[in-house]
Formats: structure tokens, C-alpha cells, sequence
């Protein structure tokens, strides 16, 4: 194969180029000025890239075992490693300058060193590498003034290293039957040998290319047909693209040769160089999917996938890949002195043949002469489109969020819908119909018709937009979010999907085209009319009220009985006795509590009922045992056929209230039964959102986004206890004088996410995007725990100093108490809901009676959360209601107390079942786990916990007798916990409230338990 000249045998040689073109040397030296602002520049420019590299190599995951593992590398292995990425370097430059020369641009390998190695120190930090691309391009342009014949350079360099690429990783590819069955590497060998094909056919006949953009593009303007031309000036350079393959081939040698290096310096010697390649080529290969810049995490993954398979453990596996990683930017970096040295007035040695050859194309290309459209009108029909899509977007989706809910219906998400997404698809119609319009005038095609494309812009923004929401919904909701795209399920919901989306843009499109033909359809069509009705719609929307609260409608008091008294019931979510000062903790500041305690009686050995926040409070509500009430799941809602403590109170001609923040006890799952008023205090969404409008996807993804930049700010998942105080006070305001009240209030500040208080600007740390902590983290979030404590004891304090000068604290009852506590690696792990030790389950009680009556009391003697409800109806003289399983002696002075403890769990996999009981003068607790469960606990724990409260030493096996004992009065307390259970579980879609259970750290692709089944493990 000859190579031919690039130009017509007519063409001159231009003169040496210079500064930014050939034409275009500066006359003059620049002014010192000018330098100084150049260099500055530079300087800052360097600078940015070394963060954003040091913030990469410190980010990587893996980045602290690797530094764990320096002191037993082995550093023989870097040098080779390092020597293999300079060759690499001096391959791609020598790549780079032959098909230069291909263009007509010849350039010294001085020259196309440095900016090679420049570009290498920009493409490290940007996506994809387009800053190596881009820099090389940029440099070529600007000192030849041919940006086409640069363009196509690097283009044609690309395909030509994808091709040494796919040739590696075909030879590669017979050592992989390691890794993966032999049927899978044939198949992904045929795939590379279609690659390699149509590669070779582009390089060997670019003018495919010219083929192409004629077909796609019809008549072109010169600058694109100038870049066609430029790749088609490869005809009949064979050897140069040959040479070029070659080349590339080399080179990814060279890299794959680096990882082999590292693998060795870390000690995997037992993996063949073969196995090495192919598993380097495949971590390659996954890069090429953009999820992150320059495929960082993504090749760590990829390389435990395939080395873990063979053995290599998983931590040396990703540093195998991560120590490559290193070495590729230890070169890279060294791209940045290089740019700092080069001169801005530097003057390449570059000569471009025939400069005129842009020229002479842009002659040959015919003007068409065909109407083209009007920019402005096509920017109008694209923003009025865009508009009304938004309109029909937001109100189909509002009405499913509105008509779905099973709480209260909030109307004002139809309004918030259509301002939302008539904004956004409105935005989409501008810029596309600005765009295709444009390119109309650019490529010289025939103008459409206005009203057409109006038409087709909202049927095709709308049917996108649908789309996404159907296959976002019918997973989420009708599939649990369990739905597998690859699979035939997957393929029918994204058929279905495709094709009711294809429907709506025919109809759509068709039927707003027919309209906007009419004289009055043409008013309609403008984007001042399409924005007029997209905001009276919206308006109307937002002012038609807010949502109609449970139980707010005015009822007729019946007299109290006559020892009825005003009640406040307080549970601090996520508070654990053990950490609060009056309990004996030394590192706790809760000055307020502890005050209150002198005028409370403090209950020393108090306990939920469960170890996670919805059946805790049902627990506290209804005063019957989990396996009764039977709320335990994530879609579990309180029964209605259960009686409250607030129906109670209601009942006997008390005033009720509630106040929450956690999205586990809303009306939504039926927690507002028995309250004159309930309200769920919102978190603060992102766009102004309310609770009802935060289940729109438009505002979810917007919230994703956001708190991708800036995560768990206060108010992001739960009100702090400031807002909560406010709430608080308005309902102290709403009620009257005449009857007694009851007024329930939950607090969370010690639930996740941990802030620092005064915050300080500082993410909070939160369970769900930290659902796995490493032990060291135990004792900064056990400080920042402590710091939410201390927070919510100075609100308090303000809560009790409001409550005195309206005169209500003296004869108020005052319960103070928790759903359940949280873990810091005691039993090794963290959070709740997954154990049932007592750092979950053992819970502060303060309960002030009227008067401070027997204020300083502390009470020995067992007590749970069950107890309270009957405890509190007794004292005020209001019947118990039927089905109550506590004891209603809490409050009096001969309380007995409890004998047997029994608290249950089904969570997360997790079953769990404990009974803490007497057995003589001991006092044991013993604890079963279903087999498998996900924590890995034992099937059946002992402790001694007078002895041992922290429950270390487990006595199971030691003490068999005992633990069949205590295995008989389990089954038989767990019987009478089942008596009188509600026998139909109440559970509710959770659909789009995933996402607020989520922001509280439960994972939200759980699956549920089958519906029906009882809460807690089955009976030992």
C-alpha cells in the first residue's frame, strides 16, 4: 500500500505558522502587563487541576487501605510501572504526529511532547477526557487556523486507538475463561471482531463519512463540510492508519503492562500475565460508560469483580486497580510544570501544506436557495409546545399524586404541578425550537410550518416526560422497586411504556397541529397565551386551600371526669436512657431534664417495645404488645379498629392534639386517630415543595441533585425541636379553658442526621447515605449524638419556662419518654431497629404528676412502653380500653412493677424476639433470631444482665437448662402478647413515600414481609 500526497499537486507550502495562525505573528512583544495576567492565569488554571487531582486520589474509595499497605509494597514493581506509562506518552505522541502529517500539519515532537503532556494534565480532571481531546485540538487550531484539520486529527486517533484497544482486548480475551464461561467470552469476541470491522472500514474508506453526512445532513455548511473533508483526506494513507493502529495496539499494551506491574507490587503472584490483561482490557471497557469522571470507582469495581472470582481478596483487589490509578496521575501531573514553563508567545515549529484547502471546499458546496424558518418563530412554536407539554405533564401526574394518596387529598400539588413542569418543559421547548431552528437556516433545509412544530414540540415533550413517569411509577409501585429491567417483566413495562408514549405524541401532536391551523388556534399557540393559561391553572391550582386534616371537624365535649387533668406526652425519637446524666451518663449536658427530674419521678428500668420508631409508638399509643396491634413493616399502618390513648381522652371530653416530624407516625399511616388535630410537621423540600408536592418526580429528582452538592442539611428529613416548640405553642393556643387536654408531641433531634449544634454549615451525618459505618466512626457520632441531646435540653428548657409563665406546668402531667435508643458498635453495629440489646430498647421515663407529687422519685422496678396508656387513662379517671395488655399502676405509689419484659423486632430481615425476666434473685434476658437474619446475630442469646448490663457474655450454651426454660416462658408470654390481636394487618401503598422514609436511613428497595404475617420471629 503507497501513501499519496494529502493535497492537489497544485497546492504551495505556506510559510512557517506562527503565534495563533499562519498570518498572524504579532509584531510586538507583549506588555509585562499582559505577561503578568497570563501567567496568573496559568497559575490558577495549575492550581485548580492539582485540587481536583489530589481530591480524585484522595477520594478514591480504597484510598486509606492503600496508604495502610504502602509499608509492604513492593516499590521494584513502580519503576517498570512508571517507565511503561512514559512510553506510553512517547507512543501517543508519535501517533499524534503521524496523522498530523496526514492533515498537511507537520509540527517538531518537541512541540507535540508538551502539549501532549499538557493535555494529559487537563484530560486527568475532566469527564471522559475531553480536556486531552480539547487541549490538543485547541493548540493545533490556534497556532495553524485550521480547527477542521485538528478536529478530524484527533477523531481519526481516537477510532484508531479504540481499534488497538479492541485488538488487545481480543487476544486478551483467550485468558478469560478464568474469569467468565467460555460461551460468554465467544460472545463478546464476536462483538470486538464487529467492532474491529466497522472500525477499519472507516479508516480505510472515510469516505463513508461523506456518504453519511450527505444523507443525514443533505446540503452542509462550509465549517462541517470542511471537518468531513478533513477525515476524508485519509484516502488512500493506508500504511499511515496501519501505522497509527499499531501504534495505539502498543500503547494499551503499555497500560495493561502497568496494572500487571502494580498486581505484582502488592503481592498477587497468582494471577498469569494473560489473566492480568484481560482483566486490565475489561476494566477499561466499563470506563467507557460516562457514570463517572474518567471511570474513577467504576474500574475499582470492575477489578474486584473479576479478581475476587479468582481468589485475590477484595480490599488488595481494588487497590490493584487504585495503585495503577496513581501511577497513571503521577505522570499526568507532571503535564502541569510543562504548561506553567511554556511561553505564551511560544512559537511552534508547524508548517501547514495547502492553507487555501478550506477554501476551495467552501467554494464547491452549492447554495441551496429554500425558505428557511424564522428563528423567532421557531423559538415561539418551541416555547408555546413546551408550555402546554408542561401544562398536561403536570396536571396528569398531580392528579395521580393528589387521587393516590391514601392521607388527606392536598389539591394545591395540581397547581404546584403545573407551574413546576410548565417551567422546565417550557425551558426544553425554548431552547429546542431556538436550536432546530437554527440548524433549519445552518444545514439550508425547508422550513416547517409553525403550527406543525408547535404540535410536534409539546406531543414530543410530553411523551418523553410520560415516559419516564410511567416506568418510574409502575416500578415503584406496582413492582415495589424490585423490577429487573433485563428481564422479560422489565422488556413489557418499557414496551408498554414506549408505545403509550409514542401514542400520546401522535395524538398530542396531531391534535394541537390541527388547532394551531385555525385563526384562534394561532392566538392559543403563542407562548404568551400558552403562558397565561399555565399560570391561572397554577394558581387556581395553589389557592385552593390546604388539605383537610384528620379530625378537625368541631365535636361536642362531653363533661371530664373529676379527676381529669391537662396531659402533655413527650417522646424524644431515638433517646436511650443510658446517655442522659440523670441515668448516670458523665459525658452528657442536659441541665434542663435534670432540673425537670426533681419535680418528676424517674423510672430507672424502662423499655420499648420494639427497637424502630413505627411499632414504638404504636406500642405507646394503643398499650398492647407488637404481635397484637401488629404494625411492624415499612407499609404497616396503625389499625383503625384498635382504640388510641387520643380516642380515649376524646372519648371523655378532652381536647386532643398531636404533633410530629417523623414521616413514620403521619396521617398517611393512620397515626392522627382520636386527635381534634394533627399535624405532620414537613421537612423542608427543595423548590418550596410541600410534603404532597415532594411526591411529584420533577421535585425527587430536583431534591437528588441537590443533595448530591449539599447533603443532609437541618430540616432536610425531620423539623428540629425548636419549630416543634412553636407547634406546640399553637396548640397550647387552640385550646379553651373549659375542658381538659391532651397533647401528644414527638421530638427527633436525636435521630439521624447528626448536625452540629450551632450549626456550623457541616452536612449532617445520616444513616442513609452512611448505612454502614466503620468502627472508628463510633465515637465521633456518639459526640455528635450526645451534641443532638444537648440541643433538644436547651428546647426543652424553653418549652418548661413557656409552660410556667402561662401557668399550666403546675398542674400539667408531664410524660417524657422514647420510642427506642440507638447503637455506637456495642454489639457491632450501628443505628436501630436491627438488634433488640438494650442500647435499642432500654428508654428514659419522666413523668411529672400534678404538683410535682412525689418529684425525685426513682422507681426501680421494671416498666415498658405498653404501660403508659392505661397508666395515664387510670390517673385521669378515663375508662381503659378494651384489649389493653399494660398495666395501669405505672403512676401510683404501689406500683408493682413488670415481671416479664417482652420486646419484639421484624425489620430489615431481622426477627428478633427478647424476654427479660426473673429466675430467683437473677435477673436474665433472653433473645432469639430467626436463621440467616442479615445482622448475623445467634439464634438464641442469654445474659445475665444484672451482671453483665452490657450484655457481652452470652450464657446460652453454658446454661442449657436455663435456656429451655426461659425458650417455654417466651411461648407462652408471646401467646398472651397475641391475644385479642387485630386480625387483618392495615398496610398502605408506599409508592412515592419511599423517598421520605429513605431520607430516615431505611433502605428503600427493602422488601416487605408478606402481608399478613406477624410481626416478631416465630415462637421459639
Amino acid at each position: 500500500m503507497t501513501e499519496h500526497p494529502t493535497e492537489p499537486a497544485a497546492a504551495q507550502p505556506s510559510s512557517t505558522a506562527t503565534g495563533t495562525a499562519p498570518s498572524a505573528a504579532p509584531s510586538t512583544a507583549p506588555s509585562t502587563a499582559r505577561r503578568t495576567l497570563v501567567l496568573a492565569v496559568k497559575l490558577g488554571l495549575t492550581g485548580l487541576v492539582l485540587v481536583l487531582l489530589g481530591r480524585k486520589i484522595l477520594g478514591q474509595e480504597n484510598a486509606e487501605s492503600l496508604r495502610a499497605q504502602l509499608a509492604s509494597l513492593d516499590p521494584r514493581w513502580l519503576a517498570p510501572a512508571l517507565f511503561a506509562q512514559v512510553v506510553m506518552v512517547l507512543l501517543g505522541t508519535i501517533r499524534w504526529k503521524t496523522l498530523l502529517e496526514g492533515q498537511g500539519v507537520h509540527a517538531s515532537f518537541r512541540h507535540l511532547f508538551g502539549s501532549m503532556m499538557i493535555g494529559r494534565y487537563f484530560g486527568a480532571v475532566t469527564p471522559a477526557g475531553l480536556g486531552f481531546q480539547g487541549y490538543r485540538i485547541y493548540d493545533i487550531a490556534t497556532r495553524t487556523g485550521k480547527p477542521a484539520r485538528a478536529a478530524a486529527t484527533v477523531g481519526v486517533e481516537v477510532l484508531a486507538g479504540q481499534l488497538g484497544f479492541f485488538s488487545v482486548l481480543l487476544v486478551a480475551s483467550a485468558f478469560g475463561s478464568a474469569y467468565m464461561p467460555r460461551s460468554t467470552l465467544l460472545a463478546i469476541d464476536l462483538v470486538l471482531l464487529g467492532l474491529i470491522a466497522g472500525g477499519i472500514t472507516l479508516l480505510a474508506k472515510p469516505v463513508v463519512v461523506a456518504r453519511l453526512s450527505r444523507a443525514v445532513l443533505g446540503g452542509v455548511p462550509t465549517r462541517i463540510q470542511s471537518l468531513v473533508d478533513a477525515v476524508c483526506a485519509y484516502e488512500g494513507q493506508g500504511l499511515r492508519l496501519v501505522r497509527a493502529v499499531l501504534l495505539s495496539t502498543g500503547i494499551h499494551v503499555g497500560h495493561n503492562l502497568i496494572y500487571f506491574c502494580t498486581a505484582r507490587a502488592l503481592g498477587v503472584d497468582q494471577l498469569s500475565v494473560g489473566m492480568i490483561f484481560f482483566a486490565t482490557s475489561m476494566q477499561i471497557l466499563s470506563t467507557f460508560a460516562p457514570i463517572t469522571i474518567n471511570g474513577v470507582g467504576v474500574r475499582e469495581a470492575t477489578a474486584v469483580a473479576f479478581y475476587t472470582s479468582v481468589g485475590v481478596p477484595a480490599v488488595v483487589a481494588a487497590l490493584v486497580a487504585t495503585l495503577g490509578f496513581l501511577v497513571e496521575m503521577t505522570v499526568s501531573v507532571m503535564g502541569g510544570p510543562v504548561f506553567l514553563l511554556r511561553r505564551h508567545n511560544y512559537v511552534a515549529e508547524l508548517r501547514v501544506d495547502d492553507p487555501e484547502r478550506e477554501q476551495r471546499v467552501a467554494a464547491q458546496i452549492e447554495e441551496q436557495a429554500v425558505e428557511v424558518p424564522s428563528v423567532l418563530r421557531g423559538l415561539s412554536a418551541g416555547a408555546a409546545g413546551g408550555l402546554y407539554a408542561g401544562v398536561v405533564v403536570g396536571l396528569v401526574e398531580g392528579a395521580v399524586v393528589v387521587f393516590g394518596s391514601g392521607a388527606a387529598r392536598d389539591l394545591r400539588v395540581l397547581g404546584y404541578g403545573v407551574a413546576a413542569y410548565a417551567l422546565v418543559c417550557g425551558a426544553i421547548g425554548f431552547g429546542s425550537g431556538l436550536v432546530l431552528a437554527w440548524l433549519g437556516r445552518a444545514i439550508r433545509r425547508g422550513k416547517t410550518e409553525e403550527a406543525v412544530s408547535f404540535g410536534r414540540h409539546a406531543g414530543g415533550i410530553a411523551a418523553a416526560f410520560g415516559f419516564v413517569l410511567g416506568v418510574f411509577r409502575v416500578r415503584r409501585d406496582v413492582f415495589d422497586e424490585q423490577l429487573v429491567w433485563k428481564s422479560k417483566a422489565g422488556l413489557t413495562v418499557l414496551l408498554g411504556a414506549g408505545g403509550s408514549a409514542l401514542l400520546v405524541y401522535l395524538v398530542l401532536s396531531t391534535a394541537l397541529a390541527f388547532v394551531a391551523r385555525r385563526r384562534v388556534g394561532r392566538v392559543l399557540a403563542h407562548p404568551l397565551a400558552a403562558a397565561g393559561l399555565a399560570a391561572t391553572l397554577a394558581t387556581a391550582g395553589l389557592l385552593s386551600g390546604a388539605p383537610a386534616v384528620a379530625h378537625t371537624a368541631r365535636r361536642t365535649l362531653g363533661a371530664a371526669p373529676a379527676q381529669s387533668g391537662n396531659v402533655l406526652v413527650i417522646v424524644v425519637d431515638t433517646l436511650r436512657a443510658d446517655h442522659l446524666p440523670a441515668y448516670g451518663y458523665r459525658d452528657g449536658h442536659t441541665p434542663a431534664l435534670e432540673r425537670f427530674a426533681a419535680d418528676a419521678i424517674r423510672f430507672d428500668q424502662h423499655f420499648a417495645n420494639a427497637s424502630w420508631t413505627r411499632p414504638s409508638f404504636a406500642s405507646i399509643l394503643t398499650g398492647r404488645y407488637v404481635a397484637s396491634h401488629r404494625v411492624m413493616g415499612k407499609a404497616d399502618a396503625l389499625p383503625l379498629g384498635l382504640s388510641t390513648l387520643a380516642e380515649a381522652f376524646a372519648g371523655s371530653g378532652y381536647q386532643t392534639a398531636g404533633i410530629v416530624t417523623n414521616y413514620n407516625v403521619t396521617p398517611y399511616f393512620q397515626f392522627d386517630q382520636g386527635f381534634d388535630r394533627y399535624d405532620y410537621l414537613e421537612p423542608a423540600f427543595v423548590l418550596g415543595a410541600n410534603d404532597a408536592q415532594a411526591k411529584l418526580l420533577l421535585v425527587q429528582m430536583a431534591r437528588r441533585v441537590v443533595e448530591r452538592f449539599s447533603p443532609a442539611r437541618p430540616g432536610s428529613a425531620y423539623r428540629d425541636a425548636a419549630d416543634v416548640n412553636r407547634a406546640v405553642v399553637r396548640a397550647l393556643d387552640g385550646f379553651d379553658d373549659a375542658h381538659p387536654f391532651f397533647l401528644f408531641a414527638a421530638y427527633m433531634d436525636p435521630h439521624d442526621p447528626y448536625y452540629v449544634h450551632p450549626y456550623d454549615g457541616t452536612p449532617g451525618y445520616a444513616r442513609a447515605t452512611h448505612q454502614n459505618p466503620g468502627p472508628e466512626e463510633a465515637d465521633r457520632l456518639r459526640a455528635l449524638y450526645d451534641g443532638e441531646i444537648a440541643y433538644w435540653d436547651e428546647q426543652f428548657g424553653l418549652l418548661v419556662e413557656t409552660l410556667k409563665q402561662r401557668g399550666l406546668y403546675d398542674e400539667l402531667t408531664i410524660v417524657i419518654t422514647s420510642d427506642h435508643g440507638e447503637e455506637f458498635m456495642e454489639h457491632g453495629g450501628y443505628w436501630h431497629g436491627t438488634t433488640l440489646y438494650d442500647e435499642q430498647v432500654r428508654v428514659p421515663l419522666f413523668v411529672k404528676l400534678p404538683f410535682s407529687t412525689r418529684g425525685g422519685a426513682v422507681v426501680d422496678l421494671w416498666s415498658q412502653s405498653i404501660d403508659l396508656m392505661p397508666s395515664l387513662l387510670a390517673q385521669n379517671g378515663v375508662p381503659a380500653s378494651a384489649g389493653t395488655q399494660g398495666r395501669d399502676d405505672l403512676l401510683r405509689a404501689d406500683f408493682a412493677g413488670s415481671t416479664d419484659v417482652l420486646a419484639e423486632e421484624d425489620h430489615e430481615g431481622n426477627q428478633l424476639v427478647s424476654l427479660r425476666a426473673r429466675r430467683g434473685g437473677s435477673e436474665v434476658k433472653y433473645i432469639t433470631a430467626n436463621e440467616g437474619n442479615p445482622r448475623g446475630l445467634a439464634t438464641a442469646e442469654l445474659y445475665r444482665v444484672d451482671m453483665d448490663p452490657g450484655e457481652r457474655v452470652d450464657l446460652a450454651t453454658d446454661v442449657p437448662a436455663v435456656t429451655t426454660l426461659l425458650r417455654e416462658r417466651l411461648a407462652a408470654d408471646q401467646a398472651r402478647a397475641r391475644s385479642g390481636r387485630i386480625e387483618n394487618v392495615e398496610h398502605v401503598a408506599l409508592g412515592a413515600h419511599r423517598e421520605a422514609l429513605g431520607a430516615l436511613g431505611y433502605a428503600q428497595t427493602e422488601a416487605e414481609r408478606p402481608a399478613g404475617a406477624d410481626a416478631g420471629a416465630p415462637a421459639p
